[in-house]
């Protein structure tokens, strides 16, 4: 029986509301997780067939549709097969160390060494293998832009089967450790920036310490972010509008939460020590892609770009609320 939307769009029965990447994601046979916040470290993995090791989805409630995390285990020893595919990638070691063998275009190959905390890439569509070399099992944490292109050309075999090189993407750095002091870096009231961009991609990891007991600027988050816990202890704190009242999400190593978007967040510190996270969004600063990520790398010349802050008050309810909070243990 036709139903009455297939009636009012014309389309065919059940050819409407279709989530590409949600039927993907069914069809691989490994855990989908799902919460506010996911901790990294306390997935269940199962052996995943197109990776060769085992492996878990995590979808956080804030998600928007351009970024996913995979989750890679690796057991003493074991490596990956080696795999090529049209989407974006950076991977984030959580634990264990190894090595990354990538095959460049034109066949030069460049080996990556990782351990925890180390954040690196792949060129686009590079031929990447995984291998543990320590004694224990190695948990990765893989975030890519793989749900956003598969929505838009549902097509599988076009991601994963193209032989599509990028020699462009070959130069630059692929891999930084995210407890290295910061280099080149960026500041906001109470936070230290390093805009990243590795094998000249265009997902941007910006690797952001607030100070022991400090607290950010509360500002608007537009849609698809995603924050990795690297070091400390940290929460932030979610409201709708700035009379609301905000939800506290803790974080630490390993924790991933995505901020649901056009909604204000608050980061806070409420360690002893400096607290650093990753915010990884779709539009680095070598391609910022869209006008909020123009904005934060410091173009002056673009025109409204939708965010908005919340300055320091303690005259304003929610950042009040923000710094009593951040100061509760």
């Amino acid at each position: 029986m036709t139903s009455q939307v297939d009636q009012i769009f014309q389309t065919p029965a059940g050819k409407y509301l279709v989530d590409t990447y949600e039927d993907w994601a069914r069809g691989e046979g490994v855990p989908v997780h799902t919460g506010v916040a996911i901790d990294m470290f306390a997935v269940e993995t199962r052996p995943w067939a197109r990776f060769g090791v085992d492996g878990a989805m995590c979808h956080l409630d804030g998600r928007d549709d351009f970024l996913t995390v995979f989750v890679f285990d690796l057991a003493a020893g074991e490596s990956s097969a080696p795999i090529k595919h049209l989407y974006e990638e950076v991977y984030y070691v959580l634990s264990g160390t190894g090595t990354a063998d990538i095959e460049l275009p034109g066949g030069a190959k460049k080996t990556i060494e990782f351990s925890p905390k180390a954040l690196f890439a792949a060129p686009m569509n590079a031929s990447i293998r995984l291998r543990n070399t320590s004694g224990g099992q190695a948990r990765i944490a893989a975030v890519n832009d793989f749900r956003y292109l598969i929505q838009l050309y549902r097509n599988e075999a076009f991601l994963f089967d193209n032989p599509l090189e990028f020699p462009d993407r070959c130069d630059g750095n692929f891999m930084h450790n995210c407890l290295e002091a910061h280099s080149t870096a960026m500041s906001r009231p109470n936070e230290l920036i390093t805009p990243l961009s590795l094998a000249g991609g265009s997902i941007g990891c910006d690797l952001v310490e607030i100070a022991g007991g400090k607290y950010a600027r509360a500002r608007r988050q537009m849609f698809g972010s995603l924050l990795l816990g690297v070091a400390g202890e940290g929460m932030t704190l979610t409201w709708e509008d700035d009379a609301g009242e905000a939800r506290k999400t803790l974080w630490r190593h390993g924790v991933a939460f995505a901020p649901p978007g056009m909604a204000f967040n608050q980061h806070c510190n409420v360690g002893g020590g400096a607290a650093r996270y990753l915010a990884i969004e779709l539009g680095s600063i070598n391609g910022p892609m869209f006008r909020p990520r123009r904005k934060n790398y410091g173009d002056a010349a673009v025109y409204a770009a939708g965010d908005a802050v919340v300055e320091f008050d303690a005259q304003n309810p929610a950042v009040d609320f923000a710094f009593r909070a951040a100061t509760m243990r």
